[in-house]
């Protein structure tokens, strides 16, 4: 049994049926970690469909090879993607050489490499993995891209933050499922938070903008629906529903267009009012 709306990833396609108009943005390259996964699909689509090039780095090929099969032949040849591990300082370094000459005026910290559990047992392996996929891999990877963005003088850095970065998950939601934040994903949450606040201020006399997208409940596609635990999350929703990803569209357009050139240090929350009460 599926769950409604919990593609893979955001259709570039889909944008037609939303009518988005061609808004200014910046030119140049769209550098985007986790880029063909669902949220980060969305600002993929969004850079192509505004005529940038963009520069999808993962893990995995698999996402990429998906959503690039349902791309015309011209938006191709705009896209490229390159293997990286945010939880290697190695995998890390090689991405910032290739990125060394390169154009840049976006930059997308999307991915994160995180466990699961309230109760997650870790050892020092896992809780250094764990630091890196949260918050070290992007706070190195942004460090080293960082001269070539001020070169641009009105660059813009985008952050995928997290609700438990700022507030505490209520586990009872997730009933008899292991799923919830671990203790590391809501730390390494706030802290790319606080980082990217931090950037915002030191980085502005190079006009560049720093700001996070905090989204709500967009659950990942289960091998078995769960209504109990959709239920249980619609519930603690003031607007009773799950989010979907054509919800963040609008503000992943205005965080990445020219209009939100004097919004800096914000954290632009997306979650049909959950973290209300």
């Amino acid at each position: 049994m599926k769950i409604s709306n919990l593609d893979p990833f955001f259709d570039f396609n889909d944008l037609k049926k939303n009518k988005i108009k061609n808004n200014s943005l910046l030119k140049g390259t769209a550098v985007i970690t986790g880029g063909c996964g669902r949220i980060g699909s969305i600002y993929t689509s969004l850079f192509l469909h505004h005529g940038l090039n963009v520069i999808v780095l993962s893990r995995s090929k698999k996402n990429y090879n998906q959503y690039v099969s349902k791309l015309d032949l011209n938006l191709k040849k705009k896209i490229t993607w390159k293997k990286f591990d945010l939880t290697k300082t190695r995998s890390v370094d090689l991405i910032s050489k290739y990125l060394k000459n390169k154009k840049i005026s976006y930059l997308v910290n999307n991915a994160a490499y995180s466990n699961r559990g309230k109760f997650f047992k870790y050892d020092a392996k896992r809780l250094n993995q764990e630091i890196w996929g949260t918050f070290a891999g992007s706070m190195l990877l942004t460090e080293k891209i960082l001269p070539q963005l001020r070169k641009r003088k009105s660059s813009k850095i985008i952050f995928t933050g997290s609700l438990w970065g700022n507030i505490t998950p209520r586990f009872k939601i997730y009933k008899d499922l292991d799923i919830g934040p671990s203790p590391i994903i809501a730390s390494g949450k706030a802290a790319i938070q606080q980082y990217a606040k931090f950037l915002a201020e030191r980085e502005a006399v190079f006009g560049i903008t720093v700001n996070s997208l905090l989204p709500g409940w967009f659950p990942r596609k289960g091998k078995v629906e769960r209504k109990d635990y959709i239920k249980r999350i619609k519930d603690n929703i003031p607007l009773n529903r799950i989010g979907n990803l054509s919800d963040l569209i609008s503000s992943i357009e205005f965080l990445i267009s020219k209009e939100s050139s004097y919004m800096t240090g914000h954290e632009l929350i997306v979650d049909g009012g959950y973290s209300l009460s």
